[in-house]
C-alpha cells in the first residue's frame, strides 16, 4: 500500500510537468526538423487523361498553397497544407507522404472533366466532372451541352466546386459517362462524341417519338456533324434502350457508311429498322415518322 501510494503521489505531482516537458521536446523537434521548400514542385506521375491546359490550370490554382517552407515534422503546417489544397475545386482529395530528409510527396486525387457547358449563345460557362461538380472553364477535348432557350434558361450560375443544379447538365453528364465507359469501347472506330443535346428533357419542348429527350452529335470523318436520336436520360424512371443495342446500331451504320460518310442524321434507338431513320434516306425509303395513311403506295398504286 505504501509503494502504491508513493507511485500515485509521484504521478500526481510529476505527471503534468512530464507532459509539458514532452510537449516542449516535440515542439522543438518540429521546429528544428529539416525544412521542406513547398515552392520547389515537380510532377512524379500524371494521369494519361490530364491535358496540358488543365495541368496549367491545376498548377496555378494550387500555387497559393505551395509557397514558403515548413518543417517536415510540423504537423500543424502539414494539416494546413492538406486542408488548403482540398479547397481547390480541381482537387477531390489530398494525401501527404513524408520523404525524409526534406521532401513531401503530395498525392492529389483530381476531378476529371467529362463535359463542357455553354450558354445559349455558345459562350463557355464551365466544365463538369462525372458527379456534376462545376470546374473553371478550360479548353479541353470534351463533348459539350448547350443551354438552348427552347429547353429553359439560356445560362446558369456557376460556383466552382459546387454541384450544378441544371437538369440538362446532369442529363448530359450521365450520357457522357455512359458513352465513354460503356458504348465507345465496344464500337470499332467509334466516332467522336461532339454534343449532347438535352433540350427536350422531359419532352418539355416537343413531345413525340421523333424528338427524343436526348440527342447526340457525332463527328463525321470529314468533320461535319451527324445528329442521332439517343433516347431517355440515364436516370430516367421510364424504360430505356439498352446501351448494347445502341452500340449495335452504330456499328451497323458504320459498316454501311464508313466514318458516317454522307450522313447528316440517324437514330440509335431502333435496332431492327435503323436504316429507315438515316438521312439522307436511300431512294424508295419512306419517312418512318410520316403519316403513312396519307401517303400513296410506294409503287404509285
Amino acid at each position: 500500500m505504501g509503494v502504491l501510494g508513493a507511485f500515485a503521489v509521484t504521478v500526481w505531482l510529476c505527471g503534468p510537468r512530464a507532459a509539458a516537458v514532452l510537449a516542449a521536446k516535440m515542439q522543438s523537434a518540429e521546429e528544428n526538423s529539416p525544412k521542406v521548400a513547398l515552392d520547389r514542385v515537380g510532377f512524379v506521375r500524371l494521369p494519361e487523361w490530364l491535358e496540358q491546359p488543365m495541368l496549367l490550370e491545376v498548377s496555378e490554382a494550387c500555387s497559393p498553397w505551395l509557397s514558403d517552407e515548413v518543417g517536415i515534422l510540423d504537423e500543424r503546417s502539414g494539416r494546413k497544407l492538406r486542408d488548403g489544397l482540398r479547397t481547390v475545386p480541381w482537387v477531390r482529395d489530398v494525401r501527404i507522404e513524408r520523404v525524409f530528409p526534406d521532401r513531401f510527396r503530395l498525392h492529389l486525387e483530381l476531378r476529371r472533366p467529362v463535359l463542357a457547358v455553354r450558354s445559349a449563345d455558345g459562350q463557355p460557362l464551365c466544365v463538369v466532372d462525372r458527379d456534376g461538380v462545376a470546374l473553371p472553364h478550360v479548353e479541353l477535348a470534351l463533348p459539350y451541352v448547350q443551354l438552348y432557350r427552347e429547353g429553359g434558361s439560356p445560362t446558369m450560375a456557376v460556383v466552382p466546386g459546387d454541384v450544378c443544379d441544371e437538369p440538362r447538365v446532369h442529363a448530359a453528364v450521365g450520357v457522357a459517362n455512359e458513352w465513354r465507359e460503356r458504348l465507345a469501347p465496344i464500337v470499332a472506330r467509334c466516332p467522336t462524341l461532339v454534343e449532347i443535346d438535352a433540350t427536350n428533357l422531359g419532352e418539355r419542348w416537343i413531345p413525340g417519338p421523333q424528338y427524343p429527350e436526348v440527342r447526340v452529335t457525332l463527328r463525321r470523318h470529314d468533320g461535319a456533324p451527324v445528329v442521332f436520336g439517343y433516347g431517355r436520360p440515364v436516370d430516367s424512371p421510364l424504360p430505356r434502350v439498352p446501351v448494347r443495342n445502341k452500340a449495335a446500331v452504330l456499328s451497323s451504320v458504320l459498316q454501311q457508311h464508313e466514318g458516317l460518310d454522307g450522313l447528316v442524321a440517324g437514330d440509335l434507338r431502333f435496332r431492327r429498322r435503323w436504316a429507315d431513320y438515316l438521312q439522307p434516306r436511300a431512294q424508295g425509303v419512306r419517312d418512318p415518322y410520316a403519316d403513312w395513311k396519307q401517303l400513296p403506295p410506294a409503287d404509285g398504286r
